[in-house]
């Protein structure tokens, strides 16, 4: 958080080789709601497709939960559909979840 040294949250991209850049984020739930990670995820998202070697930014999350879904969309990504089975989420249980895919391509 702005003025404090104070980890809220964390936000990675993962360069996948292929002109992809996979962006995952996280934030503490006391921070929900207040546009923090849609401000940080739309600015990287616009740094990664500015690089001459990537043209895809996208992202996922669990089909329920809306609100990340919601944060990739203010960031300019594209819902692209689901991904079945595609994701073990520990806190959620042992066996493969869907997942929302979405995108921002140049």
């Amino acid at each position: 958080m702005k003025g404090t040294a104070t980890p809220i949250g964390s936000i990675g991209v993962t360069l996948q080789g292929n002109g992809h850049a996979m962006f995952g984020y996280v934030l503490a739930k006391k921070f929900w709601g207040r546009g923090m990670a849609a401000e940080v995820l739309t600015y990287l998202v616009d740094w990664a497709l500015a690089q001459p070697s990537l043209y895809r930014a996208c992202a996922y999350c669990d089909v329920e939960n809306l609100a990340s879904a919601r944060v990739m969309e203010k960031a300019g990504m594209v819902r692209e559909g689901i991904l079945r089975r595609w994701h073990v989420a520990p806190t959620l249980g042992p066996e493969p979840r869907d997942c929302i895919v979405c995108a921002k391509v140049r």
